[in-house]
Formats: structure tokens, C-alpha cells, sequence
């Protein structure tokens, strides 16, 4: 039995979570980017209302939209910014996890191996006392 299975298992459970966090955030970016987009096409069509408004009133609006916008769209892209912070962080605890846990399987293969060339060095005796039993019964003890 592989001493350090424990280990190993806690390893990959740990490399599991730390993946799943990664595909959370790398979502919210996605959505996070995506609304940016959206939020500056919906600002450039009020940019366009705005050259051609007739009225004060109807600029003033325009104008205090494209404020909300501006403003919306640096909320925004400061919580993109947060997020990839937090997605660079998250990948580099993956990395390592990750690192960590082919080195215990490394080292699990070794062992393995070991275990194998072990046990076929007991077969090679076994069968070499019973041939050995073999020949002394067929010599007649000669």
C-alpha cells in the first residue's frame, strides 16, 4: 500500500476545487466583459442621439445618461480588474497544486514499481526452490 495515498487523494481534491474556482471566475469575467460591451454600445447610441437632440432638455438627459454610462462602465471594468487578480492568483495556486499532486503520482509509480520488481524477484525464488526441489527428487538426492 502506497504510504503517502492520503496525501495524493488531498491533492487532486485540492486541484479540483482550486479548477472549479478558476471556471467560476473566468465565467464571471466572460459576463462581466460582455455587459462592458454592451453598456458601451448602448452609450455610443446615446453619444449619436446627442448629436443630432434638438432641445436643452433633451441634451441635458443625454448627457446625465452618458454620465450613468461612463460611470456604470468603470464599475465595471474595475470588477474585471478585481476578477483577474483573483483569476491570476487562483491559477497560480493551481500550478502548484498541480505540480504537487504529478509528484506524488510520480512517486506512487515508483513505488509501484518497486513493489512490482519486488514481488517478481519472490516469484523467481519460489521457482527456483521448487525447481531446485525438483531436480534433487528426480536425481534422487545425488
Amino acid at each position: 500500500m502506497f504510504r503517502l495515498e492520503k496525501i495524493l487523494s488531498l491533492r487532486k481534491r485540492e486541484e479540483e476545487i482550486l479548477k472549479d474556482q478558476l471556471n467560476k471566475v473566468r465565467l464571471r469575467i466572460r459576463q462581466i466583459e460582455e455587459e462592458i460591451e454592451k453598456t458601451q454600445m448602448t452609450r455610443k447610441e446615446v453619444e449619436d442621439q446627442l448629436r443630432t437632440s434638438q432641445s436643452g432638455a433633451q441634451v441635458s438627459f443625454l448627457l446625465y445618461l452618458l454620465r450613468m454610462y461612463n460611470d456604470y462602465i468603470k464599475l465595471l471594468s474595475d470588477r474585471l480588474s478585481n476578477l483577474r487578480s483573483e483569476e491570476e492568483t487562483i491559477l497560480r495556486n493551481f500550478l502548484e497544486k498541480r505540480t504537487e499532486k504529478r509528484s506524488f503520482e510520480k512517486l506512487k509509480e515508483r513505488y509501484l514499481e518497486h513493489e512490482k520488481l519486488q514481488l517478481d524477484r519472490k516469484e523467481r525464488l519460489i521457482i527456483d526452490e521448487v525447481a531446485l526441489q525438483k531436480y534433487f527428487r528426480n536425481t534422487g538426492g545425488e
